[in-house]
């Protein structure tokens, strides 16, 4: 797999393995992108095929807490250890592009895992997007408005996941054909614990 060169941290490590291995299932790679892939989506249990995650504590937690609690955890938060790092169970209604936000995080990574029903995620560049400059340190969060159309959208449905990685702005939340719930756990795991 001939991916673009990666310039700091975690995604000049993830980058190496990838490069290295050739059992990845699916990551889009995104050339004019300042990191080398944009997202993996995934059905849950490939994802030890990842390389890197099995062998790395935080990742392995949160994948090894998907595996044993998702499909019966209560809606909340559920901490992992670590300052930062825990998975939120929550169900809701699927909404129209129209009414849904674009986010982006800047440091933290989320797994998005779909328990049942179903939901769209779509992703864009930063550069495609118009910052609403809403940035919020406390829930790491900013918003963009929502362009014309995204880059790519992920389907979400039982049993996949997403890992959005920090810088990649993401628009959840949006209505599949066949479905207009969604249960689903989003673990937040903080770069610094991935660094």
């Amino acid at each position: 797999m001939n991916l673009p060169k990666a310039k700091v941290g975690y995604w000049q490590q993830a980058a190496s393995m990838i490069e290295s291995s050739g059992v990845v299932t699916q990551i889009d790679c995104l050339t004019d992108w300042p990191i080398p892939f944009s997202m993996i989506h995934d059905i849950l249990p490939n994802w030890r095929r990842i390389p890197g995650f099995a062998s790395h504590p935080i990742w392995r937690t949160a994948f090894e807490w998907l595996e044993t609690n998702a499909s019966t955890a209560a809606e909340g938060y559920h901490q992992l250890g670590s300052e930062g790092f825990f998975a939120r169970v929550m169900s809701y209604a699927t909404k129209g592009r129209n009414e849904a936000r674009y986010e982006m995080h800047r440091n933290t990574i989320d797994i998005q895992y779909t328990v049942m029903g179903a939901e769209g995620i779509e992703l864009s560049l930063p550069a495609e997007l118009t910052a609403l400059n809403d940035y919020a340190e406390a829930g790491d969060v900013e918003h963009f408005a929502t362009p014309e159309r995204g880059s790519v959208m992920l389907d979400n449905r039982p049993g996949r996941f997403s890992v959005l990685f920090a810088g990649e702005p993401h628009l959840p939340q949006l209505i599949l054909p066949g479905a207009t719930n969604v249960r689903k756990v989003v673990i937040k795991v903080p770069v610094r614990l991935v660094g």
